[in-house]
């Protein structure tokens, strides 16, 4: 494994990310512990390909979950820094690459599928980022998505709507559209699951041909 060259556009704010690298584990712990590592268990089940890319790889915390050949990519070198820690305590061998998964430095139809957890909801143009995934992505690929999003709920809506000025100063969106944003760049959703109310869902998109 290397963790490879810096692709980032101008005047990215990738201090943030590096400034929680050490704590980012244990602010999500609970989660974690809650939820989120069954929903990834439950997302790579469906994962299959020969070259697989993971985009916001973060600390790593998928690492566990991947077959062998697949390249992980993410803004912050210190989150790299810590992925890089989770997989050497396995026998893959992978590749690390910071970069912008709004400027995906990769080649046209390079990948089998692409996987995301919890990403898009920090993007600062994610319209952008997923017309870059789909990009890369093969045709009749998938594209394989864990994310929280605007509730579905109205009232719930609002009330994150409200929240979400504030929230998003530490970095995620909380109101955001992701399936409709999904749809926007050309993907064809091929499963849409709720895990916890409207907010937390798996998502599995087609690259059509």
């Amino acid at each position: 494994m290397k963790v490879e060259n810096t692709y980032l556009k101008k005047g990215v704010d990738k201090k943030k990310y590096d400034r929680v690298a050490e704590i980012y584990d244990l602010f999500e712990f609970p989660m974690e512990v809650l939820a989120f590592s069954e929903w990834r268990k439950m997302l790579f089940n469906k994962v299959s390909g020969k070259l697989i890319l993971e985009v916001g790889i973060g600390t790593g915390k998928n690492i566990p979950y991947h077959n062998e050949n697949f390249i992980g990519l993410d803004i912050s070198r210190r989150m790299l820094e810590r992925a890089n820690e989770r997989l050497k305590k396995t026998r893959k061998r992978a590749e690390l690459i910071q970069g912008d998964v709004e400027f995906l430095p990769f080649k046209d139809n390079t990948f089998d599928a692409v996987v995301s957890t919890y990403v898009f909801c920090s993007v600062e143009d994610p319209i952008r980022g997923l017309k870059e995934v789909y990009r890369v992505l093969k045709p009749n690929g998938n594209a394989y998505f864990l994310e929280h999003m605007r509730c579905e709920n109205e009232i719930g809506g609002k009330i994150l709507d409200i929240l979400n000025p504030v929230v998003s100063i530490f970095g995620p969106e909380i109101n955001r559209r992701t399936v409709e944003n999904i749809k926007k760049v050309g993907f064809k959703i091929v499963e849409e699951r709720w895990l916890m109310t409207s907010i937390f869902r798996l998502i599995v998109a087609t690259k059509c041909s």
